[in-house]
């Protein structure tokens, strides 16, 4: 790979997520959240976290986001086990499997710390 190559490929595009900071009550119980559901690998003792595609952190300055702002979705392989996984790991499901048109699933979960996000599957229809 040339040294061009190399910079294309780390530069961030314009609207890109690219780091993501998460409110927390628990830092441990909201880490072994995100890792329990979505694979995520988190750095400890260090409150941060890296997930396809962004890093970030989780941060006890900031009150969980709970009701309105802007509701981050996270893709998974299998919504059912997704959802399985959120409640084993202390989070709460709001909303059960739905369809979004086509190829969709979309549900509504809660982490440990309060936080609202979207969980959603890509499947074609049967």
């Amino acid at each position: 790979m040339t040294r061009k190559d190399e910079s294309e490929r780390t530069r961030i595009a314009h609207g890109e997520l690219c780091y993501l900071q998460i409110p927390a009550r628990d830092v441990d119980a909201s880490g072994a959240f995100y890792e329990a559901v979505f694979g995520w690998r988190v750095e400890r003792p260090h409150p941060s976290f890296e997930a396809p595609g962004v890093i970030g952190q989780w941060s006890t300055d900031i009150a969980p986001a709970a009701t309105g702002g802007i509701l981050g979705w996270i893709n998974v392989d299998s919504i059912e086990t997704a959802l399985e996984r959120v409640r084993a790991s202390g989070g709460e499901v709001l909303e059960d499997p739905h369809r979004d048109g086509p190829a969709r699933l979309l549900a509504t979960v809660r982490d440990p710390a309060g936080n609202l996000l979207g969980v959603v599957e890509h499947r074609m229809p049967s």
